[in-house]
């Protein structure tokens, strides 16, 4: 970041602009009304409050599951890639 550059954000908690202050890697907080956020970068800066971001983060750790086909199920040898068609 440049000196004479200051980066504003909009604070999701009390709705002002201010700069946010960098705790650790991704968590940041609010100079104005102290409310700790994580930031995520997907094209643009977006702050979300760290409780509810770590809310995000266990529900979508519930809902990964790998997936492993069941072995009587897998049939590799009887795959066929081109339909047979009886001749008239």
């Amino acid at each position: 970041m440049s000196a004479d550059i200051i980066d504003v954000s909009l604070c999701p908690g009390c709705k002002s602009l201010t700069t946010m202050r960098r705790i650790k890697d991704d968590k940041y907080f609010c100079r104005l009304c102290k409310e700790q956020f994580r930031q995520y970068k997907n094209g643009k800066l977006i702050y979300i409050p760290l409780r509810v971001s770590d809310l995000i983060e266990q529900t979508t750790e519930k809902l990964k599951f790998e997936f492993e086909p069941d072995s009587s199920d897998v049939t590799l040898g009887d795959v066929i890639f081109e339909p047979e068609f009886d001749e008239d």
